[in-house]
């Protein structure tokens, strides 16, 4: 392999892994769960809102849309990230 498709592969990689999951609380027992690694999956937010709320929890919303693009680059086809967006509103069980 040339220098340039191990540097390409690489980034790939880096791009693909993406942002880590997270959890923002929006109130005392409401939640915003955000999942947007790429290669992610929608299980990866329900893992985190079992962690947040071992008492159960209600899904106000959930959103799960991923993307993935390809563009052309001096006549070759090239893959880019679109983007992922998985997110869960969700609301803890007493």
């Amino acid at each position: 392999m040339n220098l340039q498709r191990i540097n390409l592969l690489i980034l790939t990689a880096v791009i693909l892994s993406g942002c880590s999951a997270k959890i923002t609380p929006l109130s005392e027992d409401t939640y915003l769960v955000k999942c947007e690694q790429m290669l992610g999956e929608m299980g990866d937010c329900v893992t985190l809102a079992k962690k947040q709320c071992p008492m159960g929890y209600q899904v106000i919303n959930a959103q799960n849309e991923t993307s993935l693009m390809t563009g052309l680059d001096k006549n070759k086809l090239v893959p880019y990230v679109g983007g992922a967006k998985r997110s869960m509103l969700i609301k803890c069980q007493r």
